[in-house]
């Protein structure tokens, strides 16, 4: 299976959340694939459009809403 990480970027702004994500992915060990971003969706698209369309990181690979739970983004990894 897959390693993956899980954040929750709840009541965090846009900047906060970015640095945080960024964070997380820089730290992130090598054979870690997958990113979990939570955002939720009843409070506005502001946190979701920043992880979806201004997460800017050399390890992302892809950026794909997770269809099943609109409140949630998956960021795809590279290896270190």
């Amino acid at each position: 299976m897959a390693k993956q990480i899980t954040a929750d970027i709840h009541g965090m702004t846009a900047t906060e959340a970015k640095k945080h994500i960024e964070r997380l992915i820089s730290a992130a060990p090598a054979d870690c694939e997958r990113l979990v971003v939570i955002h939720g969706c009843n409070s506005g698209t502001v946190l979701r459009d920043t992880v979806r369309r201004g997460l800017r990181h050399k390890r992302i690979l892809e950026i794909i809403p997770t269809f099943s739970n609109d409140g949630e983004t998956s960021v795809y990894l590279k290896g270190k």
